[in-house]
Parts: structure tokens; sequence; C-alpha cells
């Protein structure tokens, strides 16, 4: 099936009666990224609006999703407001080009002021954190990457997966022979950059006369650049 540019697809949008959607947003671009996005999104009953200009990627969809999807270019104005800018809360712009995502959240800040816009970048350089027409950046590669790592490294230790900006939360194995083991926090010389969150039951927050007990998970928040030595103190 495929739809005339500018054509929206809507069948079957709103059969789920019994949720009331909590917001409007607007997902420019229906690859992988965007088109799982949207079905989580939808999922959690949110009413989701998908641009996508590529007539075979819009089949696909329409084929797997029963929200609402618009055929064209999302960098068109026209286009945008077939999704209805006005009523939107949230603009996540994920196409897997970058510089189409900066372009897409620009044009929406045109038509409208009060909407959120989020834009996929490429790699996560200072100057994509500085774009006026952008409240928030994704990198799912980065996310994609701490699942793999997650899968092939040994049980010691776990990246979790949804976090916020740089920082990493670990969920963290203390190794019976590591340096920190049976050791209490005020007793262990922690790099800069890393905070135990955790106790080792995870029922409260770790304190000074917190025991890292041998064998026993904790969750540890440490900013990229000591995650090696925080593996080495805590696992070895």
């Amino acid at each position: 099936m495929n739809l005339a540019p500018g054509r929206v697809n809507d069948s079957n949008s709103y059969t789920q009666t019994d949720r009331i959607p909590e917001q409007h947003i607007i997902i420019a671009g229906a690859g992988r990224v965007g088109h799982r996005t949207a079905q989580l999104l939808s999922d959690y009953g949110h009413d989701v609006y998908l641009i996508e200009r590529d007539s075979d990627t819009v089949e696909m969809v329409i084929d797997n999703w029963t929200g609402v999807v618009i055929e064209g270019d999302a960098e068109d104005p026209q286009i945008l407001r077939q999704a209805e800018p006005s009523q939107a809360d949230v603009l996540a712009a994920l196409t897997g080009d970058a510089t189409t995502n900066f372009a897409i959240c620009a044009e929406m800040q045109h038509l409208t002021t009060h909407i959120r816009t989020i834009a996929r970048v490429n790699n996560l350089n200072g100057e994509n954190r500085k774009n006026e027409f952008i409240d928030e950046i994704v990198y799912p590669e980065r996310t994609g990457s701490k699942a793999t790592v997650n899968r092939i490294q040994e049980n010691n230790i776990r990246t979790l997966e949804e976090v916020t900006g740089d920082l990493d939360i670990l969920n963290i194995r203390v190794h019976p022979q590591s340096p920190a083991a049976g050791k209490q926090l005020n007793e262990v010389v922690l790099p800069d950059g890393c905070h135990v969150i955790s106790d080792a039951d995870g029922t409260e927050v770790a304190r000074p006369e917190t025991t890292l007990e041998r064998s026993r998970r904790y969750l540890v928040a440490a900013e990229p650049s000591v995650v090696d030595d925080v593996q080495k103190l805590l696992i070895g």
C-alpha cells in the first residue's frame, strides 16, 4: 500500500478507546529507531504521529502498526502541519541523518514554540548539545553498544541501558578477591567521578559504613572516564 505524498493513514488509530493518550508526540523518521520508538510510545497510551518520506518504508510501517502515518518530508512545513503541531507536546526527529534532524527541529520551532524537541545524533560532540532548536539529543548507538557489551562480557559488571546523558549506572558484582571486597565504603578510596548508590540488597542507599560484601551486587554511578578504575577496584 502506497500513500500519495502528504496523505495520512490513521486506520485503527483510535481503536484503543480504553486508553487516554497522555501526550501528543510527533516522530520524524520511520526507520528501525523511529518505528520502534513509535510502537513503544503507542503501547504506553500516547497519541503518536509518525512521518516518513520513503514510500516503501511507509508501506512496511502501515502493515505492522496501527498508528497515524504521514508520508512526506518532515522538513516541509506543510507535512509537519498535518501532524497537528499546535496540539503536540514533543517532536522527536529520529532519521538516520543528524543534519536532517536538526533542520526538522528548527522548522518545527517556526510552527510552534511550546513543543519540546528531541534530535537523534550520529555522535556526541559538543556542538550537538548547543543547538538552539533542540532541547535534548539521543544517541541510540550508544545504548545499543551497552546492550551488546552486557551480553558479551562476563556477568561481573553490567551497564544499565537506559541512562541520562553520559553517566553510566553500573550493576557490579564485587569479586571475592578484589581490593575492595569486605571493606566498608569509608575504607575504600573511590575514584573521583564515582559513587556507590545502593547496598547489597538494593533496599537502602549506600552509606560510609556500608560493607562491600563479597560476591554481592551494588549499583554504582560512574563517569565513563573512571569506569575502568571502578572495575579494577571492585572486580580486580
